[in-house]
């Protein structure tokens, strides 16, 4: 399997996106709020119902709120971007606006990627 070392992150404060410019040229962009949502830690798994332990004894499956109410977006920092470093060389650290730590692998994005920018020649 080729390695899925990008050639550049960047995060667009504005637009609240990251991009992820990969190594046959595509580019793929991710609003923040996206990214967050599918934060494949247990903390976040636990909270969208899914057990992060597959294999373990299965949770009990949560109540769900029959609220008509809109949903509360809550701490808007917890959709910003504080701080992005490497792990290793297989993944992309992430540190939310509320301190929130997050981890992507290079794999992970890149399932994620619906390209928009066509690879160049």
């Amino acid at each position: 399997m080729a390695e899925l070392l990008p050639r550049a992150v960047n995060v667009n404060r504005t637009e609240g996106s990251l991009s992820v410019v990969w190594p046959d040229g595509t580019t793929t962009t991710m609003p923040l709020l996206k990214l967050r949502q599918v934060c494949p830690c247990a903390t976040c798994a636990e909270a969208r119902g899914e057990n992060p332990h597959p294999g373990l004894l299965e949770a009990p499956s949560p109540v769900q709120s029959r609220s008509r109410g809109l949903p509360l977006l809550g701490d808007v920092r917890k959709f910003q971007i504080s701080g992005l470093h490497h792990v290793g060389r297989y993944a992309l650290g992430v540190t939310w606006g509320d301190n929130h730590q997050s981890i992507y692998s290079w794999a992970f994005l890149a399932e994620m990627r619906q390209p928009d920018t066509p690879p160049t020649a």
